[in-house]
């Protein structure tokens, strides 16, 4: 018997067979190739972040601001502002918010992860008063907005030595654009609270700053996930204050002085006392 012929293919099918067969291969590889590249990208995205240094609005250091302060055994200078927000219609509904922070979930303080702190924060060396720190942390953490600039110690009522609650007792009209200094206060925090080998405490100025909701910066308006250092802005009512929230930094004392009612939240390791202006010194710290 005579061999079998194979059957005959024609050349441009095996070409065809050829060149699909490279696509498969060259498919694969780069769809390999881009889940490595992917994977590459979300590890250095990662990575880099977890060394950025955090910043606000104005790009201070705010982490290493905090670390600095707290290795320091002197006692520091903070200037903040209670920021009370009411609309048009306040006359007729007598509805306000307050315009706060909520610290950041990874908070170098685990205590304070996820609590209500007053916008404001620590003196530097180049402010030369109280109002010069409050003026730069506020155009630090929202910007610079037109209230802001106009932040003048010169139109600030004085009502430290007024009766308290503050809240309810007042020599000038509250509306929008009013400025009141509420009084100094020393703010202490145990070795175990912020985890070394000494307490931190620090002098603490106290503002109210009235504004209408429009005056606020669009972040808090449209929120996208704002944040200001270490934390994001929050409009929170009288009774989420006092009821539900808690707080960084002694800040339950302040703003249950402020209403007159006890907040239900209080960190352990805190302790706050009221001061007179005299006891205030030196405004400015030293550099560390």
């Amino acid at each position: 018997m005579g061999s079998k012929q194979k059957p005959c293919i024609p050349l441009s099918l095996t070409r065809l067979q050829v060149l699909l067969a490279n696509k498969k291969i060259v498919f694969v590889l780069s769809t390999l190739l881009v889940t490595l590249l992917y994977e590459a990208s979300v590890h250095t995205i990662l990575s880099s972040s977890s060394k950025t240094k955090r910043k606000g609005v104005g790009g201070r250091d705010a982490t290493g601001e905090l670390s600095s302060l707290l290795r320091s055994k002197q006692e520091g200078r903070a200037a903040v502002a209670i920021l009370r927000v009411i609309d048009d219609d306040y006359a007729a509904k007598k509805e306000e918010k307050y315009l706060v922070q909520i610290k950041s979930h990874d908070y170098p303080i685990p205590p304070f992860r996820g609590s209500v702190c007053l916008l404001g924060g620590n003196a530097d060396s180049d402010d030369l008063s109280p109002v010069d720190t409050l003026v730069r942390e506020l155009r630090e953490e929202l910007g610079s907005l037109a209230w802001i600039r106009d932040i003048d110690a010169e139109n600030i009522a004085d009502e430290s030595r007024s009766k308290k609650p503050h809240y309810n007792t007042t020599t000038v009209e509250r509306k929008p654009g009013t400025i009141r200094y509420l009084g100094l206060s020393r703010h202490v925090q145990s070795a175990a609270l912020v985890r070394k080998s000494h307490p931190y405490a620090f002098l603490c100025a106290l503002y109210e700053i009235t504004l209408r909701s429009s005056q606020l910066p669009p972040t808090v308006l449209y929120p996208r996930g704002a944040t200001v250092q270490e934390g994001r802005l929050a409009l929170l009512n009288k009774y989420q204050l006092m009821k539900h929230a808690k707080y960084s930094w002694g800040y339950e004392f302040t703003m249950s002085a402020y209403f007159g009612i006890n907040a239900t939240n209080v960190c352990e390791g805190v302790s706050v006392e009221e001061l007179a202006d005299g006891d205030l010194g030196e405004w400015r710290p030293e550099k560390m």
